[in-house]
């Protein structure tokens, strides 16, 4: 059976034993170390799903004494409060922005009283507290002292060559488990130096970690962690990753954004990138085979837990959320058993950070289909699958198809280096005899998995926040456009991507946008902001101008304001007016979009269209409050204006025109394409004589 890891000791025996038997030193030892147990990824074998098969089995589908129960809008106090006694529920907390309650409930009954919940009006969802579960992969030895720094003349920033490949020599693993030495291909990157050149972000921009914890006081990651909370409190006296030895979420943080460029063990995508270690998984240890006593430890995500530290991130400031979980039960075959699960409070939760302004990451999953996984399947996520060294799918992972393309973007995940929990370092250089310095040097492993490939999208978006949107808060940030900041980061994302590998592998048949490319996401060309690259939306204005044409010499209007003149036409109408091709403004026979009477006979070019008059003939012009278009002002026309501004008659467009006069600014009509008493005021003076325009 399982149980929940609170004993420190206890643990660091028992992983001790995993480890040794798992890998065994083969050469000198290392003078840094890179080791641990693997937590996110799976093998294609069948093997490995009928273990995962056994290992899901046996972990609980969900809480024995909690459920989540959500009211209708507007229920009054007395009646939630009616509703929890009549099923027996004492509510133990409630989740700030969705309104969730977390109810406890007397351990077994869980279905019972999900059943007495929903047969009350005033509910709107009641449902099980889901476990999701990270997997430890049976992918065999984890890697052994020689293949970390023992490698001569190797730095660790060329065995991450998901950031910069150039065909480079890297460590990967035989179906043992025992690590190899392999060459990727040139190009199967993300390009990260060519967009650290661009910018190494901010760190005010800040990532939050839903995991197994961050080893923050580690010297990789000592600065970076802004908070640290922990939304799985019932279950782990601890905070940090190393104490629950599952290593997971110090992995996934190191690749979103861990120390860059300090001399010591990896480089992380984000850069200066700030991180918040929100823990929403606990460590379960499992007893897999209990006659030979081979234990697990796995990582165990209650959907309680995901759904308060969305909802906290968003109310909180975070820019970005990482959540490199999710899971379904499996069948014989190791496919999932009945439809998708989309958890109602966790979509609440993840479409309330959305409105918030949170960008949102996922790991897609690790089952080589095509089946929807959440939280990654909601449609404000970005699902994240993985690829190699050379630029195919990873065969492990989940992906999506033309036609039902739910997985947005593929990133490396496939034998990650990324930083571990020091206290694995240490304690395996104790008992191996090699020497390793925590005050000096990174702890390290190689891990694989979509978990892997989810936070370079998540370290990548922390940079294009940075560069597009420098120093605002995701709550209250639009563009020039008026989109939300977080729509335009993730477009920016998904548009910067490749298409093709670099062996030309079509991402598209296995994702909607492609492999993640930074510095693509980076140098997009989008000018007004709106999400969509010019190179897409080349008109951003809508005027019927490309932007280029815009912004040429010849033109110069404003490729973001549709009328740069003021005057009611359209820059591409005014340009287009009369004869192509463009001319040089003002010189030629079309309208000039930056002047808002072309003719200079005090009417404005879009009034004299309306009202039937050339625009670019100073002798043909209207009459200022002219209503009924005989040539006069007279009574009638004072008569027929007050009648529309009362409301008791409309106006055609023509009249409107004329009579559209106020407000009169220093002695210029300035029409507001409204009719008011001031209009009328002005248009009794003119026919009186105390007033003339032009």
């Amino acid at each position: 059976m399982g149980k929940f890891i609170k004993n420190r000791r206890i643990v660091a025996v028992l992983l001790g034993a995993l480890v040794l038997l798992q890998a065994a030193p083969q050469a000198a030892p290392p003078d840094r170390r890179a080791a641990a147990v693997q937590t996110s990824g799976s093998s294609a074998s069948n093997q490995a799903q009928t273990r995962k098969q056994r290992i899901l089995d046996q972990v609980p589908r969900f809480a024995p004494d909690r459920v989540l129960v959500r009211f209708r809008p507007g229920t009054a106090a007395s009646e939630t409060g009616k509703a929890h006694r009549q099923a027996g529920g004492q509510t133990l907390k409630e989740i700030p922005g969705i309104g969730v309650h977390v109810v406890k409930v007397p351990g077994g009954s869980v279905q019972q009283k999900i059943a007495s919940y929903r047969a009350n009006p005033n509910v709107e969802y009641a449902e099980p507290d889901f476990y999701r579960v990270l997997i430890i992969p049976d992918e065999g030895n984890d890697p052994g002292p020689s293949a970390g720094g023992v490698i001569t003349g190797r730095e660790y920033f060329e065995e991450q060559w998901g950031l910069n490949n150039t065909g480079q020599q890297h460590t990967s693993f035989d179906f043992l488990g025992n690590p190899i030495q392999v060459n990727g291909i040139a190009d199967a990157d993300i390009n990260a130096p060519e967009g650290w050149d661009i910018t190494t972000g901010d760190p005010s921009v800040k990532i939050a970690i839903l995991d197994t914890g961050i080893d923050c006081d580690s010297i990789e990651h000592a600065g970076k962690c802004v908070e640290e909370i922990s939304f799985v409190g019932d279950y782990s006296d601890y905070l940090d990753d190393p104490e629950d030895y599952v290593g997971h979420g110090t992995h996934v943080a190191g690749i979103a954004a861990v120390h860059t460029s300090n001399g010591i063990g990896a480089a992380g995508v984000g850069w200066n990138s700030s991180l918040g270690n929100l823990k929403t998984c606990f460590a379960y240890q499992l007893d897999l085979l209990p006659p030979l006593g081979i234990y697990v430890t796995l990582g165990v995500c209650p959907l309680s837990a995901s759904v308060a530290a969305i909802a906290y991130a968003a109310d909180n400031g975070y820019h970005v959320i990482n959540m490199s979980y999710g899971s379904d039960k499996l069948d014989e075959n190791g496919d999932p058993i009945g439809p998708p699960e989309q958890p109602n409070a966790e979509t609440a939760a993840i479409s309330y950070a959305w409105s918030r302004g949170v960008v949102l990451v996922a790991a897609a999953g690790n089952d080589n289909n095509t089946t929807r996984l959440y939280p990654a399947a909601n449609d404000e996520v970005i699902a994240v699958g993985a690829t190699d060294h050379i630029d195919d799918r990873a065969s492990f992972s989940t992906f999506s198809v033309p036609g039902d393309h739910w997985v947005s973007l593929l990133a490396p995940g496939v034998d990650t280096l990324s930083t571990n929990p020091v206290v694995d370092c240490t304690f395996l250089a104790e008992i191996l005899g090699f020497p390793f310095d925590p005050q000096t040097e990174g702890c390290l492993s190689w891990k694989s998995g979509t978990s892997m490939a989810s936070p370079h999208v998540a370290g990548a978006a922390a940079l294009v926040w940075a560069r597009r949107f420098p120093g605002q808060a995701p709550q209250a940030c639009t563009s020039p456009s008026g989109v939300p900041c977080n729509d335009v980061v993730r477009s920016h994302l998904e548009y910067g991507a490749d298409n093709s590998g670099a062996i030309a592998q079509n991402f598209l048949s296995w994702s909607e946008y492609g492999r993640l490319n930074l510095y693509g996401a980076l140098s997009i060309v989008d000018t007004d902001l709106d999400g969509l690259p010019n190179s897409i939306d080349d008109d951003d204005d809508n005027d019927g101008l490309a932007d280029s044409v815009e912004t040429s010499p010849g033109i110069g209007t404003d490729p973001l304001d549709a009328d740069s003149d003021d005057d009611g036409l359209s820059d591409g109408f005014e340009v287009n007016y009369d004869s192509p091709p463009l001319d040089a403004y003002s010189a030629g026979l079309d309208t000039d979009p930056l002047d808002p009477d072309t003719d200079a006979d005090g009417f404005p070019d879009g009034m004299e269209i309306v009202t039937g008059h050339d625009p670019l003939l100073g002798t043909d012009s209207p009459v200022w409050g002219d209503t009924d278009g005989n040539g006069v002002v007279n009574a009638g026309d004072v008569v027929l204006l007050t009648q529309a501004v009362l409301g008791s008659i409309t106006l055609a467009a023509d009249q409107k025109a004329r009579v559209d006069i106020a407000p009169v600014i220093a002695g210029t009509p300035t029409p507001d394409s409204q009719l008011t008493p001031g209009d009328l005021l002005v248009v009794q003076q003119i026919l009186l004589g105390l007033a003339s325009y032009p």
